[in-house]
């Protein structure tokens, strides 16, 4: 860093955020965040600062501080420049916390900011979270503008809004139509095995259901930021793994 500044001269915010963008890790990038913020003033452009600031708030969330990321979030949002990313980023923290009203709408002013390719993405995580909150109706009402939105993950907005249908009580739920879409799209990967494991397993297909969890497990169990933000759904998978593993044993 010392022959750096010899050779290039002061580096101001901008030099701190590539930096940091170029690092090999989220806590190295957050050293140089943290030394281009203490740099940021009225003459930093406020887009630059949200971005250093998402450098320290993806630090904290992989080293499980959720409620420090959770403060640098609002940080974020505060500062009202790229108020997708802000809010989307405090959505991602509010969910670590399990504050689930709170994170629906983070979500939907994420959706709000956001260009039309991008607001499936960000209905599907509020109807996520009210799902969570157990307000199943509302839930519904986000997929649904979810897949009014989407352009290649509607299957994945169907399958969802079919498993908040059967947790919120509903016995005549058609499953099978549903599944073959999900398991047959790309969106049927990540998120998807999470879903269309639960609903396997309302099916009462035990092997497809655990092929479908491990798979969402196994892909989220060691990446740090996943683990945190998708720790309410890693719990479930694995509860119901093990109730799946008793029954067949028995």
């Amino acid at each position: 860093m010392r022959k750096l500044r010899e050779r290039l001269g002061p580096l101001d915010a901008d030099d701190y955020l590539r930096l940091a963008l170029g690092s090999p890790s989220p806590a190295a990038a957050a050293v140089f965040a943290e030394k281009g913020l203490q740099g940021s003033g009225p003459a930093v452009d406020p887009e630059v600062t949200v971005l250093l600031l998402r450098e320290v708030f993806r630090a904290h969330l992989q080293a499980r501080r959720v409620r420090s990321a959770h403060a640098v979030a609002r940080k974020m949002v505060a500062l009202g420049a790229l108020p997708e990313i802000a809010y989307a980023d405090l959505g991602r923290a509010c969910s670590a916390l399990g504050w689930w009203p709170q994170a629906a709408q983070a979500y939907r002013m994420a959706a709000r900011h956001a260009p039309a390719r991008r607001r499936a993405m960000h209905w599907e995580a509020v109807g996520t979270a009210l799902h969570h909150a157990r307000r199943p109706e509302d839930a519904l009402a986000a997929l649904e503008r979810a897949g009014r939105w989407a352009l290649t993950t509607r299957p994945l907005h169907r399958a969802h809004a079919a498993l908040v249908r059967l947790d919120g009580g509903a016995t005549e739920v058609s499953l099978q139509g549903v599944l073959e879409d999900l398991e047959t799209a790309p969106c049927g990967e990540g998120y998807g095995r999470y879903i269309a494991g639960l609903l396997r397993e309302a099916l009462g297909d035990s092997p497809r259901a655990q092929q479908h969890l491990r798979a969402f497990v196994r892909r989220n169990r060691h990446d740090a930021t996943r683990a945190v933000t998708l720790a309410t759904e890693l719990r479930r998978a694995r509860r119901t793994l093990r109730r799946l593993r008793h029954a067949a044993a028995e």
